[in-house]
């Protein structure tokens, strides 16, 4: 790891503990709204830079000197932004900088960086690190995950701006994030929203255009394997092709000590861009070695397995979930580092349309992608490898069979080797692992050699080549 990385890093755990040290220190008292310009506030002993980093949640970037955080009670409402900071931000010299925004009657400014530092002391900010974890819901009815609190909308082409603006006036919701290439808004709504309900209101309203929670997907259970103990690990040369098609491996990260530096052309922790990527579960890790070309399956035949560069984004957060609106900017980033091929090792089986809009968008410049299928056999589609555009690969045992728990249904495109003798573990030790998430790295890993071959090969023939594969 380069040292200006390590440095990152170290800066970022020391922000994180003195935040967490504030929590522990006070009973934590904390509500913080945004609503365009006007701030509602309650804190009762909350730590300063928790409060901040509520903000951050609001599109601020956030900076600070990381030994200030001194204790704030404070309660007010409808008070205006600048005059609020100035109140809790007392004794400490600021800076707020703003930004040209869109309101409800035209430009106006949008505060963009919030700046705290001791007199003289400047050079000493570092940037405030966003919360690791997702909060996260789920809808009863039908059993998703969402993002509390969050909606996703998208514009109809040529829809008026002001409709939007108008909509998160009624509903108090502020804009925290966008998408442009699909015309999608990320919308921070008020705590205890209903996200479901307003989300069907607003498509029954049509209007402006439509809308989805922001919904959430958990990293996949990859079982060890006992049975098959006599199996013994199965690496590559470590010596990624020169001229390889790089495959973006959207998971759960990637660890520092996994060997892989040769591989990775660019990297992303999509909920900490400034940060560099980790990977503490290890799934993310398991599919990076696989997709390298690191690791090879069980059954996978010798010479097919390609030294391939890798571009490992961290979409999913500390408890194992991640969200659209991050997996819209992890695909975003696939596709700027030059990705031709992308495994995504995970899933479930609520579907989305922003979600299905936005691999078609992918599909459409290029990305050839891959998803596993599922490791529970209920025959029910499983997303995003059931949409048209993304190849959904089930998982072959050792000897060669349909391995046992692997999903299985129409929208299961192929079957590949999903068993591999893994040195990083998941939750646990390093040893023999299956799941059709190693089916889909694998998968990804096999098409990335062909376009290596042949870089002009449609998605056709790619399919016409796997399956003549044994």
């Amino acid at each position: 790891m380069k040292l200006r990385q390590r440095i990152g890093a170290l800066l970022c755990a020391t922000l994180l503990m003195l935040v967490v040290f504030g929590e522990k220190a006070h009973a934590l008292g904390l509500e913080v709204q945004l609503l365009g310009d006007r701030l509602n506030l309650k804190a009762e002993q909350a730590s300063l830079q928790e409060i901040l980093l509520r903000l951050s949640d609001y599109g601020i970037r956030i900076q600070i000197e990381p030994q200030i955080n001194p204790a704030v009670t404070a309660s007010f409402e409808n008070r205006d932004i600048q005059k609020a900071l100035e109140s809790i931000l007392k004794g400490l010299d600021h800076v707020l900088i703003w930004e040209s925004g869109q309101g409800t009657a035209g430009p106006a400014p949008k505060l963009a960086e919030i700046q705290v530092f001791r007199p003289g002391q400047k050079d000493l900010m570092r940037p405030l690190c966003k919360a690791l974890t997702l909060s996260i819901a789920r809808n009863l009815k039908d059993g998703s995950f969402y993002v509390k609190d969050e909606i996703l909308i998208r514009l109809k082409p040529g829809a008026d701006l002001s409709e939007l603006l108008k909509l998160l006036q009624e509903t108090g919701g502020v804009l925290v994030g966008t998408y442009p290439g699909l015309e999608i808004y990320k919308v921070r709504l008020p705590p205890g929203s209903d996200v479901s309900g307003l989300a069907e209101e607003i498509e029954k309203r049509g209007g402006a255009g439509t809308a989805e929670p922001n919904y959430a997907y958990p990293v996949p259970l990859t079982p060890r394997e006992p049975d098959w103990t006599t199996l013994r690990l199965s690496y590559g040369d470590a010596y990624p092709h020169p001229k390889g098609s790089p495959i973006a491996v959207i998971d759960s990260g990637l660890r520092a000590d996994a060997g892989l530096d040769k591989f990775v052309v660019a990297s992303l922790d999509a909920l900490n861009p400034d940060k560099p990527i980790s990977d503490t579960g290890g799934h993310g890790t398991q599919m990076a070695l696989i997709a390298a070309g690191v690791v090879k399956p069980m059954g996978a035949q010798s010479d097919s397995v390609a030294q391939t560069p890798i571009i490992p984004i961290k979409a999913f957060d500390e408890n194992g979930f991640t969200s659209n609106f991050l997996l819209m900017e992890s695909i975003d980033f696939a596709i700027k580092n030059g990705a031709r091929v992308m495994s995504l090792s995970w899933g479930s089986e609520t579907k989305s349309g922003f979600l299905s809009q936005t691999l078609e968008s992918a599909n459409t410049k290029g990305l050839i992608i891959v998803a596993s299928a599922g490791n529970e056999p209920t025959g029910e589609a499983h997303y995003p490898a059931a949409y048209p555009e993304v190849i959904g690969v089930g998982a072959l045992a050792p000897d060669g069979n349909a391995w046992e728990k692997s999903n299985r249904g129409d929208f299961v495109d192929l079957y590949a080797p999903g068993f591999a003798a893994l040195p990083v573990g998941y939750k646990g030790d390093p040893g023999i692992y299956a799941g059709t998430s190693i089916s889909a790295a694998f998968t990804a890993n096999l098409i990335a050699g062909i376009l290596s071959k042949n870089p002009k090969a449609t998605k056709q023939e790619i399919m016409d080549a796997l399956r003549k594969k044994p």
